[in-house]
């Protein structure tokens, strides 16, 4: 059977999260990448020990998990460390996507939405079919992100400068979505495009 493979990216606080919540009520599988991060790194996975050692013993909470927050506060703050546990991470998270992609079941759609933060920055567009691109103004994304992660927006600021901009990602994308705030009419948007999608992939089968 072939999957439908959609690529769903966006900057921090664009919305992927309610976009895919949005696929899957169609019927899709939704992955996540952010989710298969975590899992990668749990511990006893073979990342766990390298970010250790690469990162030393301070990022290790308590109960054994990984201080997420301390590796988010290194991404930002120093940017050789975060090359340095990007190259680490990357790979295996790819890697356990196309597997997850694989493996999954498929009983009501032949498809699957995938949230991938870095989609464009990575050059993972070749491993989607298409990509669907969430966008918002920067005032909305520097607040969601200043209450997601209880940091100032000068900080929130500074998240938002590691990645692409969205004129840029604009280029690139197959579809853009505007959330604007409002579930149901973001959720008619998505059924709008999905609809489109499977026009545009049917087609190129034939």
């Amino acid at each position: 059977m072939d999957i439908l493979r959609i690529g769903v990216t966006g900057s921090a606080g664009s919305g992927k999260s309610m976009v895919c919540q949005a696929f899957k009520a169609l019927g899709l599988v939704t992955l996540d990448c952010d989710k298969i991060a975590r899992q990668v790194v749990e511990p006893g996975q073979k990342a766990y020990e390298k970010v250790v050692t690469c990162f030393g013993r301070d990022v290790i909470k308590e109960d054994k998990t990984l201080d997420r927050a301390m590796l988010r506060n290194l991404m930002v703050n120093r940017p050789d460390l975060r090359k340095q546990l990007e190259a680490l991470l990357h790979p295996l998270i790819i890697e356990q996507m196309v597997l997850q992609i694989k493996t999954a079941v498929y009983d009501r759609e032949p498809a699957c939405a995938v949230e991938v933060p870095l989609l464009f920055e990575l050059g993972m567009e070749d491993k989607f079919d298409v990509t669907v691109l969430v966008v918002a103004t920067q005032a909305v994304l520097l607040e969601r992100i200043s209450m997601r992660d209880k940091v100032s927006i000068e900080s929130a600021g500074k998240m938002l400068d590691l990645q692409m901009s969205q004129s840029e990602k604009i280029k690139s994308a197959g579809y853009v979505i505007e959330n604007i705030g409002k579930s149901g009419e973001l959720f008619s948007s998505v059924g709008k495009i999905y609809a489109k999608i499977k026009k545009e992939f049917l087609t190129r089968k034939l």
